[in-house]
């Protein structure tokens, strides 16, 4: 449970960095035409304030992962990471993006989980 608290941190400001530029994309798209060129499109959104907070939290969230791989074995900090990532993005996408989650990414996710809570009994 200590690891899992060490990298909550982390885990805040990457699942907060998908979301915003989930949003902020979706959002954007919708206002540039279909047929402009990718570089326009690039440049707006890499303009968008909210798209550069995600990309500033996701330079946070590297930060404070030093603070976990100081403390923790790789081989067990990040499979646990990388399972709570995806199960919070998964479960945020459906709440508030409305994507589907069908029962197999449900139990995938409660697999993920599963995991999660065997491997951070170290």
């Amino acid at each position: 449970m200590k690891l899992v608290l060490t990298m909550l941190p982390t885990i805040a400001l990457v699942v907060y960095g998908q979301l915003i530029i989930k949003w902020r994309v979706g959002h954007l798209a919708r206002a540039l035409p279909e047929s402009g060129e990718v570089g326009g499109r690039l440049w707006n959104y890499l303009t968008d304030p909210f798209v550069v907070s995600a990309y500033l939290a996701a330079l946070g969230g590297s930060i404070a992962w030093v603070f976990v791989v100081e403390r923790y074995d790789l081989s067990i900090a990040f499979p646990i990471y990388v399972g709570l990532t995806i199960a919070l993005v998964a479960i945020s996408g459906s709440l508030l993006f409305g994507e589907t989650l069908t029962w197999q990414r449900v139990f995938s996710i409660a697999l993920i989980l599963a995991g999660v809570v065997i491997g951070s009994r170290v």
